[in-house]
């Protein structure tokens, strides 16, 4: 395992102690809103085939991207954390 892989790795279970973290603190969902996440899901499913396939497809790479973004966007944070550390040691 290179340093990159061992960094991504590490980023990765930070990023998923987090979001179990974040989950716990959020409100549950009110009646209201699991109401219009059944309604959206029966939506989508009762659409055409092809209609409801595009639609779940771009579903998909919405997520893919987002999953890409965030180590990235985490990967960053910390090597800026890094570089600030650095700076202040220098001084």
């Amino acid at each position: 395992m290179d340093e990159q892989e061992l960094l991504d790795m590490f980023i990765q279970e930070r990023i998923d102690m987090l979001l179990t973290k974040l989950s716990k603190m959020r409100h549950k969902k009110s009646a209201e809103e699991q109401k219009r996440i059944l309604q959206t899901e029966y939506f989508i499913n009762s659409l055409p085939d092809k209609n409801r396939e595009l639609i779940q497809e771009y579903i998909e790479r919405f997520s893919d991207c987002l999953a890409t973004e965030e180590p990235y966007l985490y990967q960053q944070g910390f090597m800026d954390g890094v570089r600030v550390l650095n700076l202040l040691g220098k001084l």
